[in-house]
């Protein structure tokens, strides 16, 4: 395909916005057949920014919704009259399931680690010419595994089996899956062990409360009966939740029979519990505390019991319960696991793709923001022309990293709107323009910048950006104890990048959802708008989000920087011995 004129078919899956997408394009030599991403704002803005073509997404055939557990990429190849040879594969699976800041513990095993498989069996049934995959920087740690499941052809757990993994691994090779034993719970009640060799006993273990809103409040409720101050239910919406809480325990069928009454002892108490709070008739955090603790572990062991069974996961024999720390129960199974990076790296070869798995930094390629994102990049063996498969090598000069000034100066004199109806702003090119902001305005065609909108922040924010901007302050931890303290019971634990007040000297620290975060302009008393958001990661002005401000900033925090982007599918082209139609060092020549 050494023709510039012919493109590269390209399918984003998990498409997001298309920050990915969008740097492929850039080079001229790949053009988006497809996408899948099941957020519907994220789905919009990707839409208005493929020509507003709504079959641009691709979607399951018998429910309309682009969920890839349920597309089938053969036959949308051969509706597509194409073939893997002139075809790659981009994506990246939700990382919350890697993620450090992914701290919920409502799941054993992390729903959306299961989707990196859906990454894998769409590689597998496309068999496109090249791939690339990306996530979270810490993707490659111990901690992020797969775990072995039962055999069901057709389905994402034929890429989990033993079976599967005994293929590709081939004979001679040790096996990279182990045997591993997971905790269930450990419990400081030791009279709870009967009840627990009844419950593991049974066919059936369904939890208790399963749903995540109320999981989520369960939590919620543990962490205020944790503080000294005492917990008082006031808010109309937690009283709600609780109610509904109360209502899911009170269907609850018991497994076990009606003369173990232990299990029916710990839902009245818990329920009675719920009741009290709702009536405001808590007079002791601890004592109440002290009450849903068996609640929740048993609640716990039967929602992971079930995710066990759900998720099809082997389980080397039953669960084994003994005694540990000074009189503790602990019940734990033995299962089999396996590192996700090596069993992707397995596969992939096993399929025949050279590959390189790199963390790669943003701002090593003109992005103006220190992003980490790991990276695999899949060439077939047989369209390699130029080298190994390897990632692009950092670029090299004394006039990167760009900077927040680089990216963002020219806005600053620009008031920005608080409504997304107003999305279109009188713009005027600065006198000296830099190499960054030529980049951004290179497709516009007219004087105006979209997206400049923050929030409209309340009195206190405006009042800690203002603090702030006087002290040359960083963030929230700069601010006056009295400052903190109006809102935020425990301001010790504040993250840094909340009230984080960005520099113009230097690349913007990880973008994320910054209006969450409260994200503050260098040198304005204000929110860091959309637009600006959207240059750190480096999307060009032409580039429109739809949706509200919540989730245009987060759509933003999502995305990969499409100058990262670019910088690879460069480098894929290289390998496959062709060529950008404009490289990226021309686009700066720096």
């Amino acid at each position: 395909m050494s023709n510039k004129s012919n493109k590269f078919k390209l399918i984003d899956l998990f498409a997001g916005a298309g920050g990915l997408s969008n740097g492929f394009e850039q080079t001229g030599r790949f053009e988006v057949i497809g996408a899948v991403e099941i957020n519907k704002e994220a789905t919009q803005t990707y839409i208005d920014n493929h020509g507003k073509n709504p079959d641009i997404i691709i979607k399951a055939e018998d429910s309309g919704i682009s969920d890839i557990t349920k597309i089938d990429f053969n036959r949308f190849l051969e509706e597509k009259n194409i073939n893997g040879n002139e075809t790659v594969v981009i994506g990246g699976p939700p990382c919350q399931g890697f993620s450090n800041a992914n701290r919920q513990k409502n799941h054993l095993i992390s729903g959306n680690n299961q989707l990196v498989k859906e990454y894998a069996r769409a590689i597998d049934e496309i068999r496109p010419i090249a791939f690339l995959m990306e996530n979270v920087k810490t993707m490659n740690s111990d901690k992020h595994k797969f775990f072995v499941t039962e055999h069901i052809e057709n389905t994402i757990y034929a890429y989990s089996s033993e079976n599967h993994l005994k293929e590709i691994n081939g004979s001679k090779n040790k096996p990279f899956w182990v045997t591993e034993e997971l905790t269930l719970i450990e419990t400081n009640n030791c009279e709870l062990e009967q009840l627990i060799k009844a419950l593991t006993a049974c066919e059936v273990q369904n939890p208790i409360i399963f749903k995540e809103t109320h999981l989520s409040r369960m939590r919620s409720i543990i962490r205020n009966l944790k503080k000294k101050k005492l917990y008082v239910v006031e808010k109309t919406k937690e009283i709600e939740e609780i109610k509904e809480i109360i209502k899911e325990i009170n269907s609850y069928e018991s497994p076990l029979t009606d003369e173990d009454n232990s299990l029916k002892k710990i839902i009245d108490t818990t329920t009675k519990v719920l009741e009290s709070l709702i009536l405001q008739c808590n007079n002791d955090n601890k004592e109440t505390l002290d009450k849903l603790y068996d609640f929740i572990d048993i609640n716990q062991l039967l929602r992971y019991m079930n995710e066990l069974k759900k998720e099809k996961i082997i389980c080397l024999g039953k669960p084994e319960i003994s005694l540990v720390n000074f009189g503790k129960i602990r019940v734990s199974i033995e299962v089999m696991s396996y590192n996700i990076v090596e069993y992707l790296t397995v596969f992939f070869k096993y399929i025949q793709y050279d590959i390189d798995p790199q963390v790669m930094m943003a701002s090593d390629f003109y992005t103006p923001q220190k992003r980490a994102r790991f990276m695999i990049l899949g060439v077939k063996k047989s369209a390699i022309k130029n080298g190994d498969v390897k990632m692009p090598a950092t670029i090299e000069s004394n006039k990167l990293p760009f900077t927040v000034y680089d990216a963002i100066k020219d806005l600053e004199t620009i008031k920005p709107a608080k409504d997304v109806v107003e999305n279109n702003l009188p713009y005027q090119l600065p006198e000296n323009i830099t190499k960054m902001q030529k980049y951004f305005r290179s497709n516009m065609k007219e004087d105006v910048i979209y997206n400049h909108i923050n929030t409209a922040s309340e009195p206190l924010s405006r009042q800690r950006f203002e603090a702030l901007k006087e002290n040359d302050g960083k963030n929230f931890h700069s601010l006056s104890k009295e400052l903190k303290e109006i809102s935020y019971t425990d301001g010790s634990r504040t993250q840094n990048t909340v009230y984080l007040r960005l520099k113009y000297d230097e690349p913007s620290p990880t973008v994320i959802n910054v209006r969450k975060s409260m994200w503050q302009h260098p040198e304005n008393p204000v929110a860091l708008s959309i637009r600006e958001a959207a240059r750190l990661q480096s999307f060009k002005d032409d580039f429109i989000f739809k949706g509200t401000k919540d989730k245009q900033y987060q759509q933003i925090g999502n995305a990969v920087p499409p100058l990262l982007a670019r910088a690879v599918a460069e480098q894929m082209l290289y390998i496959m011995g062709e060529k950008p139609d404009k490289k990226l060092s021309e686009e700066f020549e720096i």
